[in-house]
């Protein structure tokens, strides 16, 4: 009986190595880094309209399908939003258009240099 708890003992365990093994190896499929080759510019926007995270949430995922896009960042308290883009692909104005499609308004900040 003993040898039995063992050998099934020994089982168990050689199987968890296994599994932490495999879920510990890195996918090439997963990758955090976006590379782009182009124009990449940055533009900041004032948001107005926004009550909640929610709708610096709903604006984000606007943003997000747009083609064209990079990378965004909005704060709902603060009412702004940095959104890297690639000019070759859009531009501040149809980035504006979309935020101003999910109901919000949004003006180029001047920089004031």
């Amino acid at each position: 009986m003993k040898k039995y708890l063992i050998i099934i003992i020994a089982i168990f365990t050689l199987n968890i190595s296994q599994v932490k093994a495999q879920c510990c190896k890195p996918s090439a499929k997963t990758t955090t880094e976006k590379t782009f080759q182009g124009n990449e510019k940055i533009v900041k926007l004032k948001i107005t309209g926004m009550t909640c995270t929610g709708c610096s949430n709903y604006i984000s995922t606007a943003l997000k399908a747009m083609d064209g896009v990079i990378d965004q960042s909005i704060e709902y308290p603060n009412d702004l939003a940095t959104i890297t883009y690639n000019a070759d692909k859009t531009n501040p104005e149809v980035i504006i258009k979309v935020i101003e499609k999910a109901g919000y308004q949004a003006e180029i900040i001047k920089d004031k240099s």
